[in-house]
């Protein structure tokens, strides 16, 4: 058979038999107070060892810079999505006690530059409840590399971003995407990078940050 009947015959197929659409059907076995997710956030965001502070849009920069000088921070790498977060002086960069660097170069072209710096901040775009995670839509406004390769790294959240579940995480990460599909790629950060060698010995920062401060406000 020729490959043009092929694909005749599946046209045909479709069309006599055609695929219907998935209804998915999520039970959320998990036992927590479903009333105030935040809470339920921040208890197990802290379990798995994030820095949270809480803030509010008028402190969120007063946050940012505490945050800055108690780390002896010097220069940091800016994902684009932040500069949609206003301050009534500006956006947060020029509020910044830091030096910032906005990615938006190729790594091809800064790839030096980037591996030196130590510090990043971005927006994370959801945060799941009951497992204290937060989600991360990565693409040209929010780079992925920018919360793998630092040792530090600083996330905005917004409370209303909290979500009970990864289910719902993933409707609201859908809406990021083009075209409202999910983006091509997702990272989920519980907290510092760590593993354990044979002897046990636990080391952070050994695939991605060794300090995540998480920032939440309203």
């Amino acid at each position: 058979m020729s490959r043009e009947k092929i694909l005749q015959a599946l046209r045909q197929a479709q069309s006599h038999n055609p695929i219907s659409q998935p209804n998915p059907q999520y039970f959320d076995s998990m036992i927590y107070d479903k009333e105030d997710l935040v809470n339920v956030y921040l208890q197990y965001q802290k379990a798995n060892m994030a820095n949270i502070f809480l803030s509010t849009k008028e402190t969120l920069i007063d946050t940012i810079n505490h945050i800055l000088h108690t780390q002896n921070i010097q220069e940091i790498l800016c994902a684009r999505n932040i500069l949609d977060v206003k301050t009534d002086s500006g956006t947060i960069i020029d509020s910044m006690e830091a030096r910032a660097l906005i990615y938006q170069d190729s790594i091809d072209h800064t790839r030096d530059k980037l591996f030196e710096i130590q510090t990043s901040i971005l927006h994370a775009q959801v945060a799941v409840a009951n497992l204290g995670i937060l989600g991360l839509a990565t693409g040209a406004d929010n780079p992925r590399l920018a919360s793998l390769i630092v040792a530090t790294c600083i996330i905005l959240l917004r409370k209303e971003d909290i979500v009970a579940n990864l289910f719902e995480a993933f409707t609201k990460l859908r809406v990021a995407g083009e075209q409202q599909t999910l983006p091509t790629n997702i990272v989920f950060l519980a907290g510092p990078s760590r593993t354990a060698d044979i002897e046990l010995q636990t080391v952070f920062g050994v695939h991605g940050p060794q300090n995540i401060f998480i920032i939440l406000y309203e």
